[in-house]
């Protein structure tokens, strides 16, 4: 079978140029028209260096605060540990 025209990776269908999901952009295209998808695609996907810097300083912001909470949970396990054994 020959490849999408499109995305040139998925089989195309036999009576159409397009795979089916590229056939799916070619509908929205044609309903919502080739400016609004390329404004939606353009604003969803691509990011400028500043925003890609700014998701990266969140993304690290989260990871931080992971590690963080994963020392205080083991920081309160070994004190718990330690208050029954004083029990005992």
């Amino acid at each position: 079978m020959a490849l999408c025209y499109l995305c040139d990776a998925n089989d195309r269908k036999t009576w159409c140029y397009y795979c089916e999901k590229c056939n799916n952009i070619k509908r929205m295209v044609a309903l919502y028209g080739l400016d609004r998808v390329y404004e939606v695609l353009d604003c969803v996907l691509v990011r400028t260096k500043e925003q890609q810097n700014h998701k990266i300083k969140i993304e690290l912001e989260k990871e931080k605060e992971l590690a963080t909470q994963k020392v205080e949970d083991a920081k309160m396990t070994t004190r718990s540990k330690d208050a029954k054994q004083r029990n005992c």
